[in-house]
């Protein structure tokens, strides 16, 4: 069973950028590990009262939209790093795991509820205490490609950096998210097409939309390097980190029109021994700069690779021979993308490993437990700002380093998560993905491109409406439904799709500065 994931965001590349691959691996536990109850989601670690405080979940959507509105950065913030503690958090039930490493994989929601059939692997896996955690390739790494083959960028990407390491992930939901999914039959192709083909002819575009998911749904694209263990490589690890804010740290890259984690400049050493090596440091960054120190992987969130995990990963990455990814070699946290649908547009935040006492936007609050007080945050709750979501407003800069800084056709680097995942759909538009070499399309548009536009993007913008929604029907901000199961591989090819004859008539071009002028001049407000 194998299916491309097409995951939201514009995230760009990084040499040997992967994730999660539908590999549906049994993890056997031990005789130890069978005394133990079976894993399951947990709820977040929050209080749901107040409805209106930072510090509860979930808010209340007027609460929310009152933050955007008066542009009310301290309370946003806030509970963004309440939403960090909360899901970070390890519960008297999480088995020692932290709360959102118990939730649902994509593979797992794909797969049904888990009494089905082909949930039987994950039951195994989650008998023994553990998480399931199976490895799929990023989709935006070659979103664009109608042949259902991967791209050049993405055959960079799975290149060696520093060391032959990797980059990996997945996408995990909670058990809210996931059983109305169930429940609304959207894990199956079948399920989402009925609802696409159920519209009337006109239907405007913003209508055109599942059933919204409950308020108190979370989703998160967590994303680990692999670093080696204390038997491989005499346990040390190089490993590029991002230095600066989401502006200044595309100058610590060597090559700032693509800084994707490979050209950084700076650089640790990660160590997996019980102690810190004594020695001088003798590897190098990428550039040949020396590292800044040698870094425990006890300042990350990190779990040990088994056997079939490293097997897993290595499967999907040919290109980069002999595989580097070994049993006992650890999975390191380096950052997170998390959204929640408090809101009829989610919350957005971001989380990535920072080096040092200095984190741009502002440090964790002091109850954020070690070692998840090592993550900086930058946050969307909003596509702009001064007035928020308008083409008059300040565009937002949200984005994760380690993702979203280097595909073809998107700069990253002026990106937001919800202007993007706001574009997800999946149906017939003309302006849909090119299918090379025919007359169709296939089910899903294109990203946003983020270059000299507003971040501003509606089916309410007659511009936005034909380019990106008309005939599509939109998945609520999710690249998950839209992509890895609306427009999953029929028998291993990519999906063809007739064009529709949209009677609004589409555009041919992405809305830019020219349709979009009032915002172009307008620079990132930083989050």
């Amino acid at each position: 069973m194998s299916k491309t994931q097409k995951i939201s965001a514009i995230c760009g590349s990084t040499p040997l950028l992967l994730v999660l691959v539908l590999t549906c691996f049994a993890f056997f536990p031990s005789a130890s590990a069978q005394s133990k109850p079976p894993l399951k989601p947990q709820p977040i670690d929050l209080p749901k009262e107040p409805p209106t405080s930072p510090g509860s979940f979930p808010v209340t959507a007027d609460t929310v939209n009152g933050w955007v509105s008066n542009n009310d950065q301290t309370s946003i913030r806030a509970h963004g790093w309440a939403l960090w503690q909360g899901i970070t958090a390890i519960t008297p039930f999480s088995e020692g795991w932290p709360v959102f490493d118990t939730w649902y994989t994509d593979t797992e929601v794909e797969a049904g509820k888990p009494t089905s059939t082909k949930a039987s692997l994950f039951r195994a896996t989650r008998a023994s205490g553990r998480p399931t955690h199976h490895f799929e390739d990023f989709e935006q790494f070659h979103h664009a490609k109608g042949t259902g083959k991967k791209s050049v960028l993405h055959k960079l990407v799975i290149g060696p950096a520093p060391g032959g390491n990797q980059v990996i992930g997945f996408n995990k939901f909670n058990a809210e998210y996931a059983n109305f999914v169930w429940s609304n039959n959207y894990n199956t192709q079948a399920g989402l097409w009925s609802v696409q083909n159920s519209w009337p002819v006109g239907t405007p575009a913003a209508q055109r939309t599942i059933s919204p998911l409950p308020n108190t749904s979370i989703s998160l694209k967590p994303v680990y390097q692999v670093v080696n263990g204390p038997g491989h490589s005499s346990g040390l690890t190089v490993l590029p980190y991002w230095l600066g804010d989401l502006t200044t740290g595309v100058s610590n890259s060597n090559n700032q029109a693509n800084p994707t984690f490979g050209t950084w400049n700076q650089c640790v050493v990660v160590y997996t021994t019980p102690q810190a090596p004594t020695s001088q440091i003798t590897q190098t960054c990428a550039n040949g700069q020396q590292p800044s120190g040698y870094v425990s992987m006890k300042d990350f969130f990190n779990f040990e690779l088994t056997a079939d995990e490293a097997k897993g990963i290595c499967s999907i990455q040919p290109d980069v021979q002999p595989c580097p990814v070994k049993a006992g070699d650890f999975a390191v946290l380096v950052a997170m993308h998390m959204t929640t649908r408090e809101d009829d547009n989610w919350t957005w935040q971001t989380f990535w490993w920072n080096y040092g006492k200095q984190f741009p936007y502002g440090p964790p609050p002091q109850n954020i437990a070690k070692p998840f007080n090592n993550y900086a945050m930058c946050t969307a709750y909003s596509m702009t700002t001064n007035p928020p979501n308008s083409l008059n407003g300040q565009n937002v800069l949200c984005y994760n380093p380690y993702l979203e800084t280097g595909l073809s056709g998107v700069v990253g680097t002026q990106s937001n998560c919800m202007s993007c995942h706001n574009t997800a759909a999946y149906g017939s538009n003309p302006n849909n993905l090119a299918y090379t070499n025919t007359n169709s399309v296939q089910p899903n548009p294109n990203y946003p491109s983020f270059l000299n536009m507003s971040d501003y993007i509606s089916p309410a913008d007659p511009n936005d409406s034909n380019y990106y929604y008309a005939c599509n029907t939109k998945t609520d901000f999710s690249w998950f439904l839209a992509a890895l199961v609306a427009g999953a591989p029929v028998n291993g090819k990519a999906m063809q799709v007739t064009p529709c004859t949209n009677p609004n008539g589409t555009s041919p071009t992405p809305p830019t500065a020219k349709t979009k002028a009032k915002a172009a001049a307008q620079k990132p407000a930083k989050k």
